[in-house]
């Protein structure tokens, strides 16, 4: 049966290290239309507070964010810009569940943590929706829906999907027919689908920018442009070293994910650095509606999906999986390609803007949220599902810290499992390219 809330790995294409970080040098759509301040100074200066984070995406800004709430000191050290990396650059799907399908969570830990692992992460869901309020988000960056196409004709696979969620995990997914999608989505290449009510789309830099500004308010300090060089154990916790300055702290908490491996082997090893590409249309205006009629983003069942949104300009967004190989302007063409073979009524658009995203995967396709030792942790992996997961590691770490709760340990089964770089890589192409093959033919 397959799992709607298996978001596949090699939906998401791996490549070398130094062809990643130049493809990451362009900027996203959000970047273009960001609403944020001024860039923040870098430290140059030696401070001392309760809680160092080495990371300035969704995972080190909710943690610092779920810190200062709590009452406790925090600086927060990023190497660019907030949002720069994966958190800016995501196809902005916000849903319950893990890249990890359900029934492979359930063989792995039995269903009772399964529902307590799934319950988290509805909570992850609610922390952001919640935050988007607070911080008024508006309707543009925050719309409620999201649909999962099915790409094969097993009708009954998803039936049983919405039966079994609903039943066993508390959750209000409404199974569509193939009448109703085909009516809606303008091609013969889907058949049923599955709307979660409870899933969203969301404008990712716009709300971290939010969340880091309601930080800072609240007492945290953060710098940009500021790269983490090292840290040294000390006798009362951590020395992080910049470029120009330094932080002394009690507890570091690790936020990079994919990036910094030269910050801790272990951590680092237990990410492999998966690469996902999105292309944004020009304004299609009434054309769109040939195409598409409904706003809702929408993923389908491949291994290898494509992911896309309806933005509120009628621009449209288009993700999938695209060889690190490709510069931009190959990038926009095949994307466009792509897009054009689910929706050919579409010929003749221009794609806009094209960029990439690293996304950390680990071997089990997990969050890995814990601590190394007793006052370094981590909040990280999380395998192109981190609009909940994020918000959910950085609300179990502080809680650790702040009240020491242990509810982190349910993620001790996923731990930070040797990924074998760059062998680890290679093996994923591979399966990569299987799973590709499979999608073909099924």
């Amino acid at each position: 049966m397959y799992n709607l809330f298996q978001w596949p790995l090699l939906n998401k294409h791996c490549g070398l290290l130094h062809e990643v970080f130049k493809m990451n040098d362009f900027p996203s759509y959000y970047h273009r239309i960001q609403n944020r301040g001024a860039i923040r100074s870098n430290l140059t200066t030696s401070i001392t507070t309760e809680n160092c984070i080495i990371g300035g995406g969704l995972a080190g800004v909710s943690t610092m964010l779920s810190l200062i709430e709590r009452g406790h000191s925090v600086a927060l050290l990023e190497s660019n810009t907030i949002g720069f990396g994966a958190s800016g650059r995501n196809g902005g799907f916000l849903s319950s569940g893990f890249s990890l399908g359900i029934s492979e969570i359930e063989q792995r830990v039995g269903l009772t943590d399964t529902k307590k692992l799934f319950r988290l992460s509805q909570k992850g869901v609610e922390l952001v929706v919640s935050r988007s309020q607070q911080f008024c988000l508006n309707d543009e960056d925050l719309s409620a829906g999201l649909v999962r196409s099915s790409w094969f004709t097993r009708r009954d696979l998803l039936q049983k999907d919405v039966e079994y969620m609903n039943n066993t995990f508390n959750t209000s997914l409404v199974y569509w027919p193939e009448k109703k999608v085909r009516e809606n989505y303008l091609t013969t290449r889907y058949n049923d689908a599955i709307f979660d009510p409870h899933g969203y789309q969301i404008n990712p830099l716009n709300y971290l920018n939010k969340c880091a500004k309601a930080s800072e308010d609240l007492g945290a300090s953060i710098y940009e442009k500021s790269r983490v060089k090292k840290i040294n154990k000390i006798p009362d916790g951590y020395k992080v070293y910049t470029r120009e300055g330094s932080v002394t702290a009690k507890n570091v908490i690790l936020c990079t994910s994919a990036g910094r491996p030269w910050l801790n082997f272990k951590a680092s090893q237990g990410i492999l650095p998966i690469e996902t590409f999105v292309l944004v249309t020009e304004p299609l205006e009434d054309r769109l509606s040939d195409a598409i009629k409904l706003p809702y983003p929408v993923s389908d069942t491949r291994r290898i999906e494509n992911y896309y949104r309806p933005l509120p300009n009628t621009r449209l967004l288009w993700g999938g999986g695209i060889s690190t190989k490709q510069n931009p302007n190959n990038l926009k063409k095949k994307m466009l390609a792509d897009l054009l073979s689910v929706y050919p009524q579409l010929k003749g658009i221009k794609g806009d803007m094209a960029w990439s995203g690293t996304m950390g995967y680990g071997r089990h396709r997990m969050p890995q949220i814990g601590r190394l030792n007793e006052n370094l942790w981590y909040n990280q992996g999380f395998g192109g599902h981190g609009l909940n997961t994020t918000s959910m590691g950085g609300e179990l770490i502080a809680t650790a810290i702040a009240e020491e709760d242990d509810t982190y340990k349910i993620f001790e089964p996923f731990n930070l499992a040797f990924t074998g770089r760059p062998l680890g890589l290679a093996a994923v192409q591979c399966i990569y390219w299987t799973w590709k093959i499979k999608d073909k033919f099924n």
